[in-house]
This record gives C-alpha cells, sequence and structure tokens, in this order.
C-alpha cells in the first residue's frame, strides 16, 4: 500500500494540472512530506527494531551475571550512561543530521524503556516505599515529551503504553480517587465488567485523538492511535459479551461503578470527541455510526443499570454491537484504504462468532459431535473470512494504485 508521502506526490500532480493549487504550493507540500523509499525503510525498521530488542535483552543479561558484583552508584551511572547514550544516538541518527531515521527511531524507542529501568533501579537501591502507579506516572511524564520532539513513533507508542498501563493501575487500585470499586475489591463479579467499560471510553479517547491528530504536523501518530484506540473498543465489547451465556436465565448483578472514576473517564473521552470534531468532523460522525450502540452496554455497566432477570441482555447487546462496530470497520476501511481497519474487523469477527459459538451451544452438544461440527464450522468460516479479507484488501490496494 502506498504512503501517504507517495500518494500525495501522485495525487499534488493532477491537482496543479487542474488548476486546484500551484506549482509552488505543491513544491512545498512535497518539502515538508517528502517521499522516503517505503519498502527498504520497512524492512530497516524491522531490523532496527529487533536488534534493538536484542542489544537491550544482551545489555540486561551481561549486567544481571555480573550485578551482585556491581556497588550501587556505579548501577546508577550505568543505566544513565545507557538512557543517555540511547537518546543522543536517536537524536543524532534521527535528528541531526539524521541519515537513520529508522534506526534513530529504535534507539529513541529503547531509551522511553531505559527510563522506566532507570525508575525501578533507584527505588529499590534506596528502598523506595511507593504506590507503584507512581512509578509508572513517573515514567510516563519523563518521556511524554520525546516523541513530539523528535517525532519518533517508536517512542510514542511507549509513551501511550506507560500512560495506559498508570490509568489502569489507578482505576484498580484500592487507595485511588479513580478507583472504579466502591468496596475496593480487585477481578471480582461486576469489577471486571467495570474495568471492561472503561477500557471502551478510554478507547473512544484514543481513538479520536488519533483522527484528530490527521490534520495536524504529527499526522504520523495517527494510525498508532487509530489502532490502539479501536482494539481497546474491541476488547471492551468482547468482554462485556461474557454476561450472556447459554442460561438465560441467569441474573447477573448490576452495581454502579463511583461517579469520580465514570465522570473522569466520560472527560476523557469527550475531550477526544471533541477534538476530533474540531479538526476531522467528517471521520468521526462517519465511525460514530457504528460506534455508537457499543456505548450502551458501556453506560449500562458503569451506570449499574438493572435489568432484574434480564441481565443478560446487556451481554447480547454487547455481540451485536461489536459485529456492527467490526463491520463498520471494514466499511470505514474499505472507503479510506486502511487495510488495518479491514483486518483488525476482520479478526473481530471471526473472534465474535467463535466465542459466542462455543458459549451458547457448548453445554447443548456432546461427544463427537459437538467436535466434528465444531471443527468442520472453524475450518469452513476460517477459509471464508480469509478469502474475504484477502479480497478486501486486494481491492483496496488495487484502487489506491490506480
Amino acid at each position: 500500500m502506498k504512503s501517504f508521502e507517495e500518494k500525495l506526490a501522485s495525487f499534488s500532480t493532477e491537482w496543479v494540472s487542474a488548476g486546484l493549487i500551484g506549482a509552488d504550493t505543491r513544491t512545498a507540500l512535497l518539502a515538508r512530506h517528502p517521499v522516503t523509499q517505503t519498502g527498504t525503510s520497512r524492512i530497516l525498521a524491522i531490523f532496527a527494531g529487533v536488534g534493538g530488542a536484542l542489544l537491550l535483552a544482551g545489555v540486561s543479561l551481561v549486567i544481571k551475571a555480573n550485578w551482585d558484583q556491581l556497588g550501587d552508584w556505579l548501577k546508577i551511572t550505568g543505566v544513565i550512561a545507557l538512557l543517555l547514550g540511547a537518546y543522543a544516538a536517536g537524536w543524532r541518527w534521527k535528528i541531526a543530521p539524521g541519515r537513520y531515521p529508522k534506526t534513530g527511531d529504535a534507539c529513541l524507542m529503547v531509551g522511553a524503556v531505559l527510563f522506566l529501568l532507570g525508575i525501578a533501579l533507584v527505588s529499590q537501591i534506596f528502598h523506595l516505599e511507593s504506590r507503584p502507579s507512581n512509578g509508572v506516572l513517573l515514567w510516563w511524564v519523563g518521556i511524554a515529551a520525546v516523541p513530539w520532539l523528535t517525532r519518533a513513533k517508536g517512542a510514542q507508542l511507549v509513551s501511550v503504553v506507560a500512560g495506559l498501563t498508570w490509568l489502569a493501575m489507578e482505576l484498580q487500585a484500592a487507595d485511588s480517587w479513580l478507583r472504579l470499586s466502591a468496596t475496593g475489591e480487585r477481578w471480582y463479579n461486576e469489577e471486571f465488567f467495570h474495568f471492561a467499560s472503561a477500557g471502551g471510553l478510554v478507547g473512544v479517547a484514543v481513538v479520536t485523538a488519533g483522527l484528530a491528530l490527521r490534520r495536524t504536523s504529527f499526522a504520523l501518530f495517527a494510525g498508532l492511535h487509530e489502532k490502539l484506540g479501536l482494539g481497546l473498543v474491541c476488547w471492551a465489547l468482547y468482554a462485556l459479551g461474557f454476561t450472556w451465556s447459554g442460561d438465560m436465565w441467569r441474573h447477573h448483578a448490576m452495581v454502579p461503578a463511583r461517579w469520580e472514576a465514570v465522570a473522569f473517564l466520560v472527560v476523557l473521552a469527550a475531550g477526544g470527541v471533541l477534538a476530533a470534531l474540531r479538526r476531522n468532523r467528517t471521520e468521526v460522525t462517519s465511525l460514530a455510526i457504528w460506534l455508537v450502540p457499543g456505548l450502551v452496554p458501556v453506560a449500562a455497566h458503569l451506570g449499574g443499570i438493572e435489568l432484574g432477570d434480564a441481565g443478560w441482555l446487556w451481554g447480547g447487546l454487547s455481540c451485536v454491537a461489536l459485529f456492527v462496530f467490526n463491520f463498520g470497520l471494514i466499511r470505514r476501511g474499505l472507503e479510506t484504504g486502511r487495510e488495518s481497519w479491514i483486518n483488525l474487523g476482520i479478526v473481530g469477527l471471526a473472534l465474535n462468532v467463535f466465542t459466542r459459538y462455543f458459549v451458547l451451544f457448548g453445554t447443548m452438544l456432546e461427544g463427537g459431535v459437538f467436535f466434528i461440527v465444531t471443527g468442520l464450522l472453524v475450518i469452513g468460516l476460517g477459509y471464508f473470512l480469509e478469502r474475504k479479507r484477502r479480497a478486501l484488501v486486494g481491492a483496496v490496494r488495487k484502487e489506491v494504485a490506480s
């Protein structure tokens, strides 16, 4: 699939011929978004990422082998040296002079991870007793500016993961004002579904942030945010679907989450939506049509909306909403040429169908018949979905090439 820069170079020639823009404008656009060798850069990015991971693992193993013989200050000095070295190499290779941007991106990503290791090391040496989430928050704050200053996608991935990890820890911590459960329990009964619902709202915030970034100078981060956000929404609806089972009379108690946490999550999601509407209204409205049904079971679990003996209906609605959302991802992927959306939609559809089949009918069939029918269904559906996925992706690539 062609990159944004390649499509811009191709389309801008037609725009100049049609009189839509001037030659000077085209030159300025191409200077701001230069065309790179896509295939070569992708291969180099893979090798740089693998090499950086191996380098980090190797250094960690060497240090671990001699850990007891090293002094405390030598350990701290070594981590600082590695951290500064990774950032310096990343800056030189990506920014100034920037001859190897992919390798520099990998170095900046390694530096972002090393910052967390440094925090853990200092805490261990000086026996700093604190909440684990505070250490993750310090890590996030310490690396948050790096990707925006260097435009490094790898560092941005680490930064977003750090922020989401901190938020997840706060939502579960019994001593946090952001905790979801009023009783302080975690992973019992409704607490898990509260957490899954929170993931849905966070996913909305992340994906809309990506849509907003598409109309800014940081558009290279848009795809990363969109994929992570869409994945979170799919996971949330998939998890909420487990309140629906073959036992239609099972009662699932609904308990409201703490209003402080819910208010924070709503504000977070609303902020992302408003930012996206301001910069990319068409994309937001097109996606919202497929996303809104999924927000109903999310709101029901966070608000503790009780339906009595029909409480399993929220699970059924989650399954249907996930199906609708995945179908919408496939359609939007075809319309916008985003292969990742198509792939995510296909995988979501397959996982949803397989899971609900086992949950609903697994207790109604026995022995060999069950395995025969299930095996044929899995093979047939898997073959169909893979052919469909390839056809859709092929259609997108052909449309982009033409």
